[in-house]
């Protein structure tokens, strides 16, 4: 790694880099890179929405089912069969889904963090265009380099992700239902309340850490180990705004994605025994779903690229992709 380079890269975030965010340009910047990068996303959001209409689908028929009566062999039988192979198809699906969406994202995150943001000098679509064409060439040529740092980068993470399934366990095994139903001492719950701080805090570090790692690894030019460690330091080092960036993010992208969580968080009384249902409204949500992430999912990787452009982009100048701002 070069030295003279390490020693441009600021490991924290600048109040240049926060003022970014207040820029009506950035926005326009990133809006702009975001409806640009639609072609080249749409098929992994095509398949994740049609292996959601089919997983919707086979819902619908297994809640069908009377269970409190009398089950009719030549209904339940076919109706298994069916749904079992929609369910397989649906994780077919979602595989390639995630796995190409991987691969684009990151070229995305390449193309982002190396157009350079002038407010006062938009970049032309032109050029857009062409930056995201050279990241999604870089990448798909790279993909082992890209697969190994990757790879150690979920090695180093797995003490994370068994202290967060962990906590996840015990949310969804604590429940207020499932305490009065064993007879537990209510003091039990209190356990809950701090798996479930744990595991917002450990999942922002998972997420903090995925971020840097993307957008180190994407610009090909540290080895697995330097990326791997640099991506850990970085991280850390800008935790405290990733993180705050990654909640609004997350928030923002689910009121507009899934509108209808809200609607199920301000239930009354958070309602439970209700009825699981499948309705042409169900399918509706998916397909918005899959219509607006093709916005919003670039444009919040974007969100959280900025926080650490000026510690991973050295542009030719020696100078930060972002520095002239």
């Amino acid at each position: 790694m070069n030295q003279a380079s390490d020693s441009k890269r600021p490991i924290f975030v600048s109040p240049q880099t926060l003022g970014r965010f207040f820029q009506a340009a950035w926005w326009r910047h990133n809006w702009r890179f975001a409806v640009a990068f639609v072609p080249f996303f749409k098929a992994p959001v095509i398949l994740s929405t049609l292996g959601g209409i089919i997983m919707i689908t086979c819902f619908g028929f297994l809640a069908r089912i009377n269970v409190k009566g009398t089950i009719d062999g030549n209904v339940l039988i076919p109706t298994l069969i069916g749904s079992s192979a929609g369910m397989i198809i649906t994780g077919i699906l979602l595989l390639v889904s995630i796995f190409i969406g991987l691969i684009r994202i990151a070229g995305f995150t390449r193309a982002f963090l190396r157009c350079p943001y002038d407010p006062s000098s938009e970049a032309s679509a032109v050029t857009i265009k062409s930056y995201l064409e050279e990241g999604l060439a870089a990448v798909r040529s790279h993909k082992m380099l890209l697969s190994k740092s990757w790879l150690v980068c979920s090695i180093i993470m797995i003490p994370l992700i068994f202290v967060w399934c962990a906590a996840s366990f015990m949310v969804v095994g604590l429940t207020p239902e499932i305490v009065k139903e064993l007879h537990l001492a209510p003091e039990v719950l209190s356990l809950r309340f701090g798996a479930m701080a744990t595991l917002a805090i450990v999942g922002l570090m998972l997420s903090n850490y995925s971020i840097t790692i993307l957008a180190v690894s994407t610009m090909l030019d540290r080895s697995v180990k330097e990326a791997s460690i640099e991506s850990l330091w970085l991280a850390i080092t800008t935790s405290p705004v990733l993180s705050v960036v990654s909640l609004l993010a997350f928030v923002a992208s689910t009121a507009i994605t899934t509108p209808y969580a809200a609607m199920e968080l301000v239930r009354p009384a958070l309602q439970t025994g209700v009825p699981l249902t499948f309705n042409p409204l169900s399918y509706v949500s998916e397909i918005w779903q899959g219509i607006s992430g093709l916005i919003v999912i670039p444009m919040c990787t974007a969100m959280l690229c900025e926080v650490v452009r000026d510690s991973v982009v050295i542009t030719e100048s020696r100078k930060s992709g972002a520095d002239k701002n």
